[in-house]
């Protein structure tokens, strides 16, 4: 079973790679999950030894692109790619770790910015600038050719993609913020996209995507004014369950045309969802089933509070993903997740008890090194 754990390049330039790669060996692990496409953020190091607080830069790869691969979306290496190569370090210093590319996909703000037109849509016409749309060609050929192009890099084996598809309307956008409070149904409605491309996709499926954006606004129109008005449950509604399948049906073509195009000998998981519990999954676009069948295996966020939460969470997410697909789930060895090493055990049996195949944990730079010492106690 492979046994991971999820890396940023900037902590292996840090606190070298070599050194970060015993401390993992030393746990147990034998594999680790390297960020290789990232967005912005505001991070906090509590072992790190330059500064304690980093932003990384928004929307980058940690390697160096080649440009003939794409076409109006173009990535950006990092900065901090002039200084270290973090995939060829590994290479050097670790080859017996099995190598998974960690690519945020189509969470990126920089690229939504750059080309509005290519990013996702409310009801309203407001440009989701941080989420790139799925149902967009041009966006569709920039995530295949960024799993190419991260597959040609040295020492990779497989890649993850996570936000493979659509985004909720919450995302932790810098500075998000409202002063009224977000229902699910709210805020599910506010990260419906009514996009060019999305209301096409809806023509051709027979939907009227149009009458759904009108619905929609209607609705949020209403409850904007007053949070007593009521907000449509749209699985349950016949012409939203066509709309929302037309939605899966975006992101598991998807994941199937990246599936094909990679080489064969590079692995391909998808990380279905940002959400929490995993139930929540399909208000991105992921149909666990389907997603397990396009991809070579689902690598599931496993971020409930507690063993018992979590165990269900995972159970669930079997049930739904079915008998015959490959899972690994991903736990966070640190608060507020679990409190030592019998509850991160508890946790990993209950992922073997769902078959996974894989665990990973998240996140290296994140936690206190204890968690290495519970995640040794508990493997």
């Amino acid at each position: 079973m492979l046994r991971g754990m999820f890396v940023y390049p900037w902590d292996l330039q840090d606190e070298g790679t070599a050194e970060v790669a015993a401390r993992l060996t030393g746990a147990g692990l034998n594999a680790v999950s390297v960020a290789t496409a990232y967005h912005a953020g505001k991070f906090l190091r509590p072992h790190s030894p330059h500064g304690r607080v980093i932003f990384p830069q928004d929307g980058t790869v940690y390697f160096r692109p080649d440009p003939s691969r794409y076409g109006r979306l173009q990535p950006l290496a990092a900065s901090l790619v002039d200084e270290h190569d973090a995939l060829a370090d590994l290479t050097r210093a670790a080859p017996d770790l099995h190598v998974t590319a960690w690519t945020v996909g189509l969470h990126n703000s920089r690229l939504g910015s750059l080309h509005p037109d290519l990013a996702c849509q409310t009801p309203f016409g407001d440009v989701l600038v941080n989420a790139l749309c799925p149902s967009q060609p041009e966006v569709r050929h920039y995530l295949t050719a960024l799993c190419l192009d991260t597959a040609a890099q040295p020492g990779v084996r497989e890649i993850a993609i996570e936000t493979p598809g659509f985004q909720t309307y919450r995302h932790g956008h810098h500075h998000e913020f409202e002063l009224i409070e977000l229902t699910p149904a709210a805020e599910t409605l506010l990260g419906m996209c009514f996009c060019p491309a999305c209301l096409a996709r809806a023509r051709q499926a027979g939907i009227d995507g149009q009458a759904l954006a009108a619905q929609s606004r209607n609705a949020l129109d209403a409850f904007l004014a007053d949070d007593a008005a009521p907000l449509p449950d749209l699985p349950s509604d016949t012409d939203w369950a066509a709309f929302l399948a037309m939605r899966a049906d975006t992101v598991t073509s998807l994941i199937t045309e990246i599936r094909a195009a990679l080489p064969r000998d590079i692995g391909l998981s998808a990380i279905p969802s940002t959400q929490t519990p995993n139930s929540l999954a399909w208000r991105e676009g992921s149909d666990l089933a389907a997603l397990a069948s396009a991809a070579d295996r689902l690598e599931v966020t496993a971020y409930q509070r507690g063993p018992e939460a979590i165990a269900e969470d995972m159970a669930e997410v079997r049930a739904t993903a079915g008998p015959k697909a490959r899972l690994g789930f991903i736990l966070r060895p640190t608060w507020p997740h679990v409190t030592g090493a019998p509850e991160l055990a508890s946790c990993i049996a209950a992922a073997r008890a769902a078959g996974a195949d894989r665990i990973s944990f998240y996140n290296y730079g994140h936690m206190r090194l204890r968690s290495l010492d519970w995640i040794a106690a508990a493997l």
